[in-house]
């Protein structure tokens, strides 16, 4: 009777590991986030580094949206990338997207910087964004640069 008692616990603790494991990899992925609706801007980019689906959209490092699709234009060879904001924030039309590093292993999201125009981004509106920052172009021209001198 005490060894079936012992593996009752055992099997709940297990049962509870895995799903501890579970949200806790559904969190890090991003994937628990209910979309509340909002507005989603379309922004083209030059490049957009490692940027994915679900990534955060932030302003002034507080989170306000999420990135949604991401397309290839293969006329303008260009990424076009679906920003879904918030309901409750807006911003002026002359705010400034741009994709920025969070952190040094090249986790990426998109940043907004307000502007200071009287009209504000609208459902479907289509924004110019400033490619991201990529290491490896960075570090090329500058060896290049040296190699030269």
């Amino acid at each position: 009777m005490e060894r079936q008692k012992i593996d009752f616990v055992v099997g709940l603790f297990v049962v509870f590991a895995a799903v501890s494991v579970v949200y806790i990899a559904l969190r890090a992925a991003n994937l628990t986030e209910v979309d509340t609706g909002g507005y989603s801007l379309r922004v083209r980019f030059e490049n957009i580094g490692s940027l994915t689906e679900n990534a955060p959209v932030k302003s002034g490092g507080v989170p306000v949206g999420r990135v949604g699709e991401i397309v290839f234009d293969d006329e303008e060879y260009t990424a076009w990338v679906e920003v879904r904001i918030d309901p409750q924030y807006e911003f002026p039309k002359d705010s400034i997207l741009a994709i920025v590093s969070s952190n040094l292993l090249g986790g990426q999201y998109v940043a907004i910087e307000a502007g200071g125009d009287d009209e504000t981004l609208k459902n479907g509106d289509q924004v110019e964004g400033e490619s991201a920052l990529v290491l490896e172009h960075l570090i090329s021209q500058f060896l290049l640069n040296k190699a030269e001198e």
